[in-house]
């Protein structure tokens, strides 16, 4: 998702507009949400916002933030008051919010809705917070350059392609799960990340670029200079159907990238924000929801066109397949996994 490049300027405009929960034309109350940018933002105003005042006379003030890593280095440089009620963030965000205790406990009596979710998804809340939405990293290839759609990782090392990779940065939780993959290709994993950084180093000698954001690659898709890169199935649907690029899952597998809501311990607005994320749980809306921004519901059992199904983890047997890393695991490393990464492509 897009960065803010002054998060500190995003917060203090958020603690004013906290300051201003006054009441609404019929009574609802005032929710500041802080989200991602981009096409995310308008697909949220449209998809979610707007229905949800209509339903329940609940105004939402949207802010559109950095990353979720910088949404929730907020949270914790305000001691749990940053001045907004609900974040869009990661389960990583969950689990340290969990950890430091600066996010709301959210369980089923206050949002019902959360009794659909399956097991695997609800493992990974850590008790405060939900997810609302189920990406998985996938490969983006420019059509030209492939007959058939590439079938693995291992793609990207081939002479033919290497020049017209990306590397992303850790920073971006994308570019650790493209990390682990690459691990995975020589025996490693999320224990043992020394393979996925040699390939990594051997990689960077080629790529094209080293983007920090997913919005970075749209230039070298938009300029036909990319060939083979890890992406989000999200982005990738949309960028599908207006680049020559297209997307498939690696016969290796992949890693899903959970949407999740978290409510600071300060916020203003709980109920208000219990009530905002059962909405959002609830099926007809995670149906479309799911279908608006291209990626796989936090409900299993929904019905989609079978092209949507196949390329999307929207039953309960694709979530199986899908790996979640260790959410403990990559908090404890990301930091000395970017140093790393850092070393990897200078």
């Amino acid at each position: 998702m897009t960065r803010s490049s002054c998060p500190g300027v995003v917060v203090g405009v958020l603690v004013l507009l906290a300051g201003c929960t006054s009441t609404s034309a019929d009574g609802g109350g005032v929710l500041v949400v802080e989200g991602y940018g981009a096409e995310y933002q308008q697909l949220f105003e449209d998809t979610i916002a707007e229905p949800f005042t209509a339903a329940t006379g609940i105004e939402i003030r949207y802010a559109a933030g950095g990353s979720a890593s910088e949404q929730y280095a907020a949270v914790r440089a305000s001691a749990g008051d940053p001045g907004f009620d609900v974040a869009v963030m990661t389960s990583l965000e969950l689990y340290q919010g969990s950890r430091d205790g600066l996010l709301a406990e959210v369980t089923e009596e206050q949002v019902p809705n959360l009794r659909n979710v399956p097991g695997k998804l609800r493992d990974n809340t850590y008790g405060v917070g939900a997810i609302q939405d189920v990406q998985q990293v996938v490969l983006m290839y420019r059509k030209d350059l492939f007959p058939q759609p590439p079938t693995s990782w291992d793609v990207m090392w081939e002479p033919r392609y290497r020049g017209g990779t990306l590397i992303f940065n850790p920073g971006n939780i994308m570019g650790v799960y493209a990390m682990l993959s690459a691990a995975e290709l020589d025996g490693g994993g999320i224990d043992n990340t020394a393979p996925g950084f040699a390939r990594i180093a051997d990689l960077a000698r080629y790529a094209l670029a080293t983007p920090q954001a997913s919005a970075e690659a749209v230039p070298f898709m938009t300029k036909k200079t990319a060939t083979v890169f890890p992406y989000l199935d999200g982005r990738a649907a949309i960028y599908a159907r207006t680049t020559d690029y297209d997307y498939a899952v690696p016969k290796e597998g992949t890693y899903a990238s959970l949407g999740s809501l978290g409510i600071p311990v300060g916020a203003a607005n709980k109920d208000a924000a219990y009530r905002f994320i059962d909405y959002w749980l609830s099926p007809e809306v995670q149906r479309k929801w799911a279908l608006a921004y291209h990626v796989g519901p936090a409900v299993t059992g929904l019905e989609f066109p079978p092209d949507f199904s196949s390329r999307h983890i929207t039953t309960a047997e694709q979530l199986e397949k899908t790996k979640i890393a260790d959410a403990a695991t990559v908090v404890e490393n990301r930091t000395s996994w970017g140093e790393q990464w850092a070393e990897a492509v200078r």
